[in-house]
């Protein structure tokens, strides 16, 4: 889980609470104190909230669950008279930009908004792959602002320098350089200029000085720049209602340009009826729209208006999670479930631990992976995707083990890897438990394979048998199906799929469906 840091009385503050209501309230926006520094706070918050990844947007669903401040947060908006002429850069296509006016800085304020940019940038933006954020302030600035590529022998000063330098010598100079220069063209690199040819920001590198927010702002300039268009404009969302909390006129200016940013309410029709049936409880109209505006959400002729800054709310089960919290889960009624019985363990479970005894016996080492992986699968099979992962880690539901026990031997350093895990995959729409092995060193083939797998089913006493097939994955020829009590499949992998994985260790596999 992502940590912030806050300080106390800018949570105050922001709030306008005291400190010791605002820690009582913390457990309605699913939020742990992880470590109390004194005038400061570590706290734990949720992969789904980005908008609490700072101070600003912790304090605005406080202020909802308080009655401080509900309903939809307000908003001005409007054309900006600053102009942006996007070029088209293959490696970050999309760039939105939006200006938010009278905003109040101090070095607090400051630290907050580089630390919600740095998390989003961790997390969404896939370490600044998929998305790169910046602030500027616009007294600084003349516009019109061009997104161009420029040469890495131009001149400018980076964020922390007091004198200019070549872009080149900005990649080995700074740790930004070195860390993130390889995301784009380091000859031609993207960036922001202006009508001064000031250079704002290498991106997704790093800004410069000429442009940099202080506790002095009191206009500033979001751009984000991507390779996902909802991403991008989910981000900017994200950043403009966090100033938002900062600015005393809540006037946001949309740059028009590149990605336009459209700020667009999401409507999801809602019946609390349904809400109150999957919570357990009876809802009436009016207490189910108390909670939702609690919730920072309004309501109109049966329909719940989503803000633009809140990409996790998807439809009506989202929202009555959010009843719920508003309700407080403490406030639940507890009930005994009304049927008794006796447990026992299911078949299934007593063929796994005993799979479990009997490979750990033969020498394999066990692994225990997440049923969520990576799109790397897909090189054995297709996988069922995830419709809004919170990484690119997680991103589909496995349909097999293989690839992530290809994945774990690179990490082993030894001339013999035997390698096994029992779990869940999802197959053809249903839920199968699968005992994956891989052996890897040289010389090894098919028949080390087989052996293995014919002892495997002789101590758990299943009838096992093999006959010829095939799979686009494995070398021709040399893949067997097992068949009889259970089945499954025992091969040899290709070169072109260990290559993918950087191994280089002959390797065989093989997936027992037990379940």
């Amino acid at each position: 889980m992502p940590v912030i840091d806050v300080a106390k009385f800018d949570l105050e503050r922001l709030t306008r609470m005291n400190f010791g209501e605002v820690i009582r309230l913390l457990e309605h926006v699913k939020c742990e104190v992880e470590e109390d520094l004194g005038d400061r706070l570590k706290l734990e918050v949720t992969h789904d909230r980005p908008d609490h990844f700072s101070a600003e947007g912790l304090a605005r669903t406080l202020k909802g669950v308080a009655g401080v401040e509900v309903g939809l947060p307000k908003i001005r908006l409007g054309a900006s008279s600053i102009r942006l002429e996007a070029s088209h850069i293959e490696e970050r296509p999309y760039i939105s930009m939006a200006v938010v006016r009278g905003v109040r800085l101090d070095d607090e304020a400051v630290r907050q908004l580089i630390q919600l940019q740095e998390k989003l940038h961790e997390t969404y933006g896939r370490g600044r792959r998929k998305i790169a954020i910046g602030y500027y302030d616009v007294s600084k600035i003349k516009p019109p602002i061009r997104y161009v590529r420029i040469s890495q022998d131009d001149e400018y000063t980076p964020l922390g320098f007091d004198k200019p330098i070549k872009v080149r010598e900005m990649y080995e100079a700074t740790e930004q350089g070195r860390k993130y220069s390889h995301l784009i063209n380091r000859e031609r690199p993207p960036a922001l200029v202006d009508s001064l040819d000031q250079i704002m920001v290498v991106i997704p590198v790093l800004g410069s000085e000429c442009c940099k927010i202080t506790d002095r702002s009191r206009d500033v300039l979001i751009d984000v720049t991507g390779t996902d268009p909802n991403a991008v404009t989910s981000a900017l969302s994200i950043l403009i209602y966090s100033l938002l909390e900062r600015s005393e006129t809540r006037e946001v200016e949309v740059v028009e340009g590149g990605l336009t940013y459209v700020h667009r309410y999401v409507t999801i029709r809602t019946d609390e009826r349904e809400v109150g049936s999957l919570l357990g409880v009876d809802i009436t109209r009016e207490d189910f729209v108390k909670y939702v505006a609690m919730a920072r959400f309004g309501y109109q002729e049966g329909a719940v208006v989503v803000p633009p800054y809140r990409p996790n709310v998807l439809s009506w089960v989202d929202v009555a999670e959010e009843v719920a919290v508003m309700m407080g889960y403490n406030q639940f009624p507890r009930e005994a479930p009304r049927i008794q019985s006796a447990g026992r363990r299911h078949r299934v479970e007593i063929l796994t631990q005993e799979a479990r005894k009997i490979l750990l016996s033969m020498g394999f080492m066990e692994m225990n992976n997440y049923i969520l992986a990576d799109e790397a699968v897909e090189e054995i099979c297709k996988p069922a995707r995830v419709a809004n992962p919170i990484s690119e880690l997680y991103s589909v539901v496995r349909c097999s083990i293989i690839t992530q026990l290809i994945a774990t031997a690179t990490l082993v350093k030894r001339r013999e890897i035997k390698l096994f895990e029992i779990g869940d995959v999802v197959r053809d729409g249903k839920t199968r438990r699968v005992a994956a092995l891989l052996i890897s060193r040289d010389g090894v083939t098919l028949t080390d394979g087989l052996s293995a797998v014919k002892a495997l089913c002789h101590r758990l006493g299943l009838n096992c048998h093999f006959a010829e097939m095939s799979t686009a994955w494995a070398l021709p020829g040399r893949v067997a199906e097992i068949r009889g009590d259970v089945e499954g499949y025992v091969a040899e992998t290709s070169p072109d799929l260990l290559v993918k994985f950087k191994y280089g260790m002959p390797t065989v596999v093989a997936e027992l469906y037990i379940g």
